[in-house]
């Protein structure tokens, strides 16, 4: 990742939304204000400002900068039901860093939540990642009782033996992009003593308790599970062994699998590429795409599942178009349903005039199955990146997976 330059963050962002940012800190730009004066004009704000405050401003302008990239914005838009205007307002921002600093500015603890789903998904795909999958279900048991019961069980797990009970504390939220739960968990680890500097400019010794960190992400209607630990297998099988006592209610009896998921509830926006992408539609001679089908599941009890498909012709409107047509779109289409499989076709314009354009099947289900290995190199190339650029499919991993056989990684 680039270091972080906060002049070049202030020149991502138009006037018009620093002026916004400012007035919610209490503060003010002046009323006209030349594009070219505002990286100074904003910069003379802050260092004006006693060290405390500007430290403060500094610090969130830190963290805006870390969120303003894709996987960022997707972060954000997964703290959000899919029927929250957060969704239609980011189409109309000029850059992610724009999106990132809307976000900070209106909602600061949403933006704390971001940042926790930005890191998890930082992390998946490297050192200490595993994907698992299992039956799918219909709901996860993570009420209040539950919750404290794993709290219990994963802290009882991994207390040495004969050893003080260790504190354990696990957060729980909800993926509403990607129809996922994200568990983070923090057990307590081995005491430690840490040499810090004191209030007399001495340094003196600290009794530490630090946390040992684990997450995991579960999608329930596909089954499949990211673990992200240290300790390797070990860990790992513990932790599912609890998961399924607790929050399934079951006996898990996990396979191993590295394919990407899909995460098919970002087609709900439709194919608009805001953000900048290496997916060029129009040399591709892309001449028209429309999601043909959907499979809905819902979340809540009594589990179902509808199935949309409009009619097949090229000009008849999509599921999107139909269900707004219909006005069931905030039903079937919001935070009470997942997208669990979808069919999106691509029609190309006309090799020849007078020619039929051709058209390309995408076969798509959460899980990760699709047909894309059945396609022309070319149209697979295409499709990966239109899905990478919608953020519906995950990028390869950069790092090669590789388990812990012995130790433990602290983060």
């Amino acid at each position: 990742m680039a270091a972080f330059n906060y002049r070049q963050l202030i020149r991502q962002v138009p006037v018009h939304a620093w002026k916004f940012y400012l007035q919610s800190r209490k503060l003010d730009l002046p009323t006209e204000l030349a594009d070219d004066k505002l990286v100074d004009t904003v910069t003379e704000i802050f260092d004006a400002l006693p060290a405390a405050q500007s430290e403060a401003l500094y610090a969130e302008m830190r963290r805006v900068h870390e969120l303003a990239n894709q996987r960022g914005v997707d972060a954000l838009r997964n703290t959000a039901p899919p029927d929250s205007a957060i969704h239609e307002d980011f189409t109309k921002f000029s850059s992610d860093a724009e999106r990132a600093l809307w976000v900070m500015a209106n909602w600061p603890d949403q933006f704390a939540t971001a940042e926790a789903i930005y890191a998890v998904s930082l992390r998946i795909g490297k050192r200490g990642w595993k994907r698992f999958h299992v039956p799918p279900v219909d709901a996860l048991f993570r009420g209040q009782e539950d919750v404290h019961a794993l709290e219990v069980a994963l802290a009882t797990a991994f207390t040495p033996r004969k050893g003080t009970p260790r504190a354990c504390q696990i957060d729980t939220l909800d993926r509403h992009l990607d129809g996922g739960v994200q568990l983070g968990i923090l057990i307590e680890d081995n005491a430690q003593r840490q040499l810090e500097f004191g209030d007399d400019n001495r340094a003196h010794w600290r009794d530490i308790r630090p946390p040992m960190a684990m997450d995991v992400v579960i999608y329930p209607a596909s089954g499949v599970i990211d673990v992200l630990a240290p300790g390797g297998s070990k860990t790992q099988k513990t932790l599912l062994e609890h998961l399924g006592k607790h929050v399934f209610k079951a006996v898990l009896q996990p396979k191993d699998v590295e394919k990407p998921m899909f995460f098919l509830n970002r087609l709900r926006d439709g194919f608009e590429l805001f953000n900048n992408s290496e997916c060029d539609l129009a040399a591709n001679r892309v001449e028209h795409i429309r999601l043909l089908q959907a499979k809905v599941r819902a979340i809540h009890p009594p589990i179902c599942d509808y199935l949309i498909k409009p009619p097949g012709e090229k000009d008849a409107p999509d599921v999107l178009a139909c269900l707004t047509a219909q006005q069931i779109s905030p039903i079937l289409m919001g935070q009470g349903f997942n997208i669990i499989d979808a069919v999106v076709l691509l029609y190309f314009e006309p090799v020849q005039p007078g020619k039929a354009s051709r058209v390309l099947h995408v076969d798509l289900k959460q899980s990760g199955i699709s047909n894309l290995r059945d396609m022309e190199e070319a149209d697979a190339r295409l499709v990966e990146s239109l899905l990478r650029a919608l953020g519906v499919m995950q990028s390869p991993a950069a790092i090669k997976v590789v388990e812990e056989s012995v130790g433990a990684m602290h983060e």
